[in-house]
Formats: structure tokens, C-alpha cells, sequence
């Protein structure tokens, strides 16, 4: 990866090298996935207030890629312990996928730890498969826990 960077830095991202600059680009901002916590949770840059918590380690990794660093994943539908010491100490925006096991997991997780924001992604896509575009505009439309229960 050292070697790529440096390459990259060689590169002005005009002509040819656009396509290749852009997905160098991304992982290398991929390659900075760190593990959170005994369980091991596929985590960025948890150092802030505000944390998003996804599902799993693919939704970390899309992420990442676009310049998301405050995550952590679930590694599945399954609320561990840490995320919930992570609810206690920082304000927690849960992303979820837009679909039927999305909104399970999101009532799983509201009813189990201190969640601040739902941002939920677009009906039937999955947080891993989501563009750039697609995860601000998610993000922006995140609202209070209260307002997605009553809204269900």
C-alpha cells in the first residue's frame, strides 16, 4: 500500500488515470479498518462523539471508502455489549440497510442500547452497496429515535 501511495501521489488524476486514481483512492481509505473492543468489531476512527454503528463489516468498509471514519460495524444482527458502552459515553447514529431486517435490527438495538439517530438507506439497498451520493443524503435524513418509532 506504501508503494501505491506514493505512486498515487505521482498521479494528477487528469486523462487515463482518473478511474484508477479514484479506486486507489478508496482503498487505501478501506485499508484503515481497525478492530474495536474485545469482540473485534470492524471499526474507523472511533476518537469523536459521534459514531455511526452499521451491521456488519462490508457497511464499515463502503464507509470508509467515502470518507466516513466514524463507524463501527455489528458484524451482524446481534447487539454486542460494546456497542452499548459505546452508547453510554458518545451519541450514536444507527445506519441500517432499507429493508425488512434492517428496521428488526434497528428495534433490537434501540431497545438495547442509547441510539441518538436512525439514518436508514434507501428501500431494498443495503448500506454496503451504496454510493457516495446515496450514504450523505442517508445520513442527512437521519432523524431522532422517538421520530422513527412513531413513524415505524
Amino acid at each position: 500500500i506504501e508503494r501505491a501511495k506514493k505512486l498515487l501521489e505521482g498521479l494528477d488524476g487528469n486523462g487515463d488515470f482518473s478511474e484508477m486514481t479514484k479506486t486507489l483512492s478508496q482503498e487505501t481509505r478501506a485499508a484503515k479498518i481497525t478492530e474495536y473492543g474485545e469482540e473485534k468489531l470492524p471499526a474507523g476512527d472511533l476518537s469523536g462523539n459521534e459514531i455511526i454503528v452499521c451491521e456488519g463489516r462490508a457497511d464499515v468498509v463502503n464507509l470508509l471508502k467515502n470518507r466516513i471514519n466514524n463507524v463501527v460495524g455489528m458484524n451482524g444482527t446481534r447487539l454486542h455489549l460494546e456497542i452499548a458502552r459505546l452508547g453510554e459515553k458518545k451519541e450514536i447514529t444507527l445506519f441500517i440497510d432499507g429493508d425488512r431486517g434492517g428496521k428488526l435490527i434497528a428495534q433490537n438495538v434501540i431497545n438495547n442500547a442509547r441510539i441518538a439517530f436512525v439514518a436508514v438507506a434507501p428501500d431494498g439497498k443495503e448500506v454496503e452497496e451504496l454510493t457516495g451520493k446515496e450514504i450523505l443524503i442517508a445520513l442527512r435524513r437521519k432523524v431522532p429515535v422517538g421520530v422513527y418509532l412513531r413513524n415505524g
